[in-house]
């Protein structure tokens, strides 16, 4: 069953204005037939039958395998011959463009022209049958040249018929085929700029994680260890906590206007109202008054640099005093921030316990100094191991 549902698939005529086109072509032959019948006072039913049935043959074309669109053509092309046997019609084989235009939706060229071929031999030959019929009714000074220049010139008229019909259909496909093309290189570009779409809100995502991270992250942080050293001297001597409140304090008001900034970021990224040396200063010394750290920096900025750059500097000045705090335990921490033509270099180091730098190199801060610094195209390298401390260097390329 599904080799013969194979075999008989069909398709609906593509194109609505060639089916009217058909449609009176056959009109056309079926008003000959009944001016012949009301001439010879007999009703040419076969004749009639067959245009029918050559009209509802062209409301559905077969789609399924190529041995039955042949032999649909071949059914075509016999009712037509038969046709001219019942009593010639002039008009008649002029069908053959009707199975020629349904050949262009049933093959590809080579089988166009050879339907286009046969429909003009199977013409010659009714031409031919024509003359051996009227030949001998003719008066005798009507001349057969001009008999034969006549049949000449519809012969060249039907072949010119099948060639313009033939270029007709087939640029309506051509354009036909291009629309649908259209249509799906139209959808895919909707369905990647929905993945596009999807994939600057992941990194949207992803950016706004790092900024609550590196910013939020760090003077939470503080806050922390300030908190808990003065649980600790409360216990003893309440007099001695208090410069440590008075800090937490101080970082609970920093940590409320980062949150306010990451709000306000998630609107628009507004430019630093401070230079990247002021911020970075401003950083180290509310890290020593924290830690009670050693602090040394040395920043030599001589050049105007982008927003993106400054920004992505000090988070990673910030995410990296956060990893000090949190695990280092050092006592001295080193900055050098400087800039050539057409680089900023940046170096933290500290004298910490370190690590193993395969046990933290997937960290969420270490992976988001590495996010940041690809996203502009720039250099990190990491050096530490257990008790020798930790160096982070950075490079970033600024566009001229």
């Amino acid at each position: 069953m599904t080799a013969i549902a194979s075999l008989l698939k069909t398709q609906p005529q593509p194109f609505r204005f060639l089916l009217y086109t058909e449609w009176t072509m056959l009109a056309s032959c079926g008003v000959m037939a009944a001016i012949e019948a009301w001439q010879r006072q007999s009703l040419p039913v076969q004749h009639i039958l067959i245009l029918i049935s050559l009209g509802l043959m062209g409301w559905i074309l077969p789609s399924g395998k190529t041995s039955f669109r042949y032999l649909y053509t071949a059914i075509e092309m016999g009712l037509i011959f038969y046709g001219t046997t019942l009593g010639y019609l002039h008009i008649l084989p002029t069908l053959y463009l009707i199975v020629l235009i349904r050949s262009c939706f049933l093959f590809e060229s080579p089988g166009r022209w050879i339907v286009a071929g046969l429909s003009l031999v199977m013409y010659m030959v009714h031409q031919f049958q024509y003359l051996q019929r009227v030949m001998p009714l003719m008066l005798p000074n009507i001349e057969q040249q001009q008999i034969w220049m006549h049949q000449t010139a519809e012969l060249l008229m039907f072949g010119l018929g099948l060639f313009f019909v033939s270029q007709l259909v087939n640029t309506l496909l051509a354009e036909r085929r291009t629309q649908e093309q259209l249509s799906q290189a139209h959808a895919q570009l909707r369905e990647y700029a929905l993945q596009i779409e999807d994939l600057a809100a992941v990194q949207e995502r992803n950016r706004i994680a790092r900024e609550i991270h590196d910013s939020l992250g760090h003077a939470l942080t503080s806050l922390n260890i300030q908190l808990q050293t003065a649980m600790k001297l409360w216990q003893h001597d309440p007099t001695e906590a208090q410069p440590f409140l008075e800090q937490a304090h101080r970082l609970g008001k920093v940590a409320m206007k980062e949150v306010r900034q990451s709000v306000s970021a998630l609107r628009a990224d507004a430019e630093a109202e401070e230079t990247l040396e002021q911020q970075i200063a401003s950083l180290m010394e509310n890290f020593r008054q924290s830690m009670g750290v050693t602090v040394t920096s040395s920043i030599c900025v001589e050049v105007v640099l982008p927003p993106t750059v400054v920004k992505t500097l000090y988070r990673i000045v910030q995410e990296a005093l956060t990893n000090i705090c949190k695990y280092a335990q050092a006592t001295e921490v080193r900055l050098q921030l400087q800039t050539t033509r057409d680089r900023v270099l940046l170096s933290i180091e500290d004298n910490g316990r370190g690590f193993e730098l395969e046990s933290r190199a997937s960290g969420f801060g270490l992976q988001g100094m590495r996010e940041r610094i690809t996203s502009l195209n720039g250099e990190f390298h990491l050096e530490t191991s257990p008790e020798a401390g930790c160096r982070i260097d950075v490079s970033l390329p600024l566009s001229r």
